[in-house]
């Protein structure tokens, strides 16, 4: 796992989440506007392993609130966006906000992101969030 600055770890979940249109274990976002109370995430556990092929960043605690109070995921559904893209946006916009407040429920929590740069759906890459027990993080 990478550790990064505070600068750099919000640039690295910045630029995940707008750069990327589909995640890993969530499958492909519909046309159709998402419905974000319907966002589901594992409850928070051990960080997921990480292959030699992917890319792994462990936030820290105090990143992970720091996503919460300037609502990330808020900039990431309102970048603009082509028609196409606009529901997988506002989906991966919800995914992470739930994945955050997942995280946060464990005293210490954190989120991981997790970039496949070897898509197999037609994207440039795959990634997944995942809300890590305040115990593995910093």
């Amino acid at each position: 796992m990478r550790r990064l600055s505070t600068r750099s770890s919000v640039a690295v979940i910045s630029c995940a989440l707008a750069a990327g249109i589909s995640t890993m274990g969530v499958g492909v976002a519909s046309a159709a506007e998402p419905e974000t109370s319907a966002v589901e995430v594992l409850p928070a556990g051990e960080p997921v392993p990480v292959s030699p092929s992917e890319f792994g960043y462990l936030a820290t605690h105090d990143l992970t609130v720091r996503a919460s109070r300037i609502d990330l995921a808020e900039f990431v559904a309102s970048i603009p966006v082509p028609n196409q893209y606009r529901a997988a946006n506002l989906a991966l916009a919800a995914r992470f906000d739930a994945t955050v407040a997942e995280a946060l429920k464990s005293p210490g929590g954190c989120v991981q992101v997790v970039v496949d740069p070897r898509a197999t759906s037609g994207n440039l890459f795959n990634y997944g969030f995942f809300a890590v027990e305040g115990k593995y993080c910093d």
